[in-house]
């Protein structure tokens, strides 16, 4: 069993077919079928389905995908891993949802990439869900998500570094008596119904008796607000401690739900991975930034 087998493999199932892997890797069709007839004779198991129109993996393809995905982020993290002690480096490839793109972590890529110069991470933006998904197929070292729907078992981790209330987002100088009214009198500027932020609110509204007038569907935080500041209704947004002081002066904010409604922010990764301690640098300084406590 071969590095370069494994890593054919791995392009077979992001790519979803023998001819779009053989492509991505320079290689032929035949070449790539070979390498994967091998390796099941190797294994002495069939890793694919047969008889569909594209490879599709059963129960031992997946397994062997997995070991092959963990075998292969070792292999790629070795130079990282031996480097002058106390140095930091590395590429690190990190998802992350909007709101945070947008919130606390430029100015922490900001300190760490004065601090080390030899630091450099990739950004994917994304909602939760899609994000999440990467990780678990080796695309993301890790990912800044809001927290899972879901428990989170072995081999991953989700880690929160900071808590966001939500609050009822609505024109300037606005007399919120209630939230009830709120809804009576303005029409609803709702959060993506697909959005993890999007199913709380909903369930809130629902557990309230609140039926809003619907306008239109958003799955960022920028776009809530531009459309609330134009008067075209009001939000159900979650904020952070510095976009809560900036949104005070422009807007009228009413706590939503009883208990306040929350939501966690935090990262999720594999537990055991090569760039574990830069993802580690970045959630502590992270939790810095958001003047969140860990407790341990």
């Amino acid at each position: 069993m071969s590095l370069r087998t494994l890593q054919i493999l791995t392009a077979i199932a992001r790519k979803g077919s023998f001819a779009a892997a053989a492509d991505h890797l320079g290689l032929t069709q035949s070449a790539v079928s070979l390498q994967i007839k091998n390796l099941e004779e190797e294994l002495e198991v069939q890793l694919f389905e047969r008889g569909g129109r594209s490879p599709k993996l059963n129960a031992s393809g997946r397994l062997v995908l997995e070991r092959a995905r963990e075998i292969l982020a070792i292999y790629d993290g070795i130079k990282d891993e031996l480097t002058p002690s106390g140095m930091i480096r590395g590429v690190l490839t990190l998802g992350v949802v909007p709101t945070v793109l947008t919130g606390p972590l430029p100015p922490v890529l900001g300190r760490l990439r004065k601090r080390y110069e030899d630091l450099h991470v990739k950004l994917q933006s994304g909602l939760s869900a899609e994000l999440v998904r990467q990780v678990e197929e080796g695309n993301l070292d890790a990912a800044l998500t809001t927290e899972p729907p879901f428990v989170v078992s072995l081999p991953y981790e989700w880690q929160e570094y900071d808590v966001e209330p939500f609050f009822v987002v609505a024109p300037k100088n606005t007399e919120a008596t209630s939230v009830e009214l709120l809804f009576e009198h303005f029409p609803f500027v709702r959060f993506d119904k697909t959005a993890w932020a999007g199913r709380l609110v909903d369930g809130q509204l629902l557990a309230q008796g609140i039926r809003p007038r619907d306008v239109m569907e958003f799955d960022s935080l920028e776009a809530a607000l531009s459309l609330v500041e134009q008067g075209l209704g009001i939000a159900v947004v979650p904020l952070n401690k510095r976009r809560l002081k900036q949104a005070g002066k422009h807007f009228s904010l009413t706590p939503f739900g009883t208990p306040q409604l929350t939501r966690q922010v935090g990262m999720y990764q594999k537990q055991r991975h090569p760039r574990h301690a830069l993802t580690g640098l970045i959630l502590a300084e992270l939790c810095k930034e958001c003047e969140y406590l860990i407790i341990t």
